[in-house]
């Protein structure tokens, strides 16, 4: 019986152990990464910011690559269609904007009801089978 009591207090200790050294590890881990960025960070905060940005950029850039290969992977004249509305909304929001900011209302307004019917011949018109 005391086996048995002292046998479930050192299973206790060693998960509490276990749980205690996988924290070292990752307060250790996390210092060698974080005080070198910080000291970088302080002492030139230009470079810490070009090379972040170009980081961040390249990370962004592989997950959007992965995402198109893998959507051209399964379907690719939906895709394609996909593609082409999201190219006409921004397209058409960019347009709206520049001309709004170049005082031409009028014709900014021109160009959003053509986006709009641009956006539902593509999105609605369109069969979804054959793309014509």
């Amino acid at each position: 019986m005391l086996k048995k009591i002292l046998a479930g207090y050192g299973s206790i200790l060693a998960a509490l152990g276990g749980f205690l050294a996988l924290m070292a590890v990752s307060v250790g881990a996390g210092f060698i990464i974080v005080y070198p960025l910080w000291k970088l960070a302080d002492a030139n905060p230009s470079a810490y910011t070009v090379i972040f940005a170009i980081l961040f950029c390249a990370l962004a850039g592989v997950l959007v690559l992965r995402a198109v290969r893998r959507a051209i992977a399964l379907d690719r004249p939906r895709f394609f269609r996909s593609l082409a509305r999201k190219a006409v909304i921004v397209g058409g929001l960019v347009s709206f904007v520049a001309l709004v900011l170049a005082h031409r209302v009028a014709l900014a307004f021109a160009v959003l009801a053509l986006t709009a019917a641009l956006y539902g011949f593509l999105a609605f018109g369109l069969s979804r089978e054959t793309g014509r």
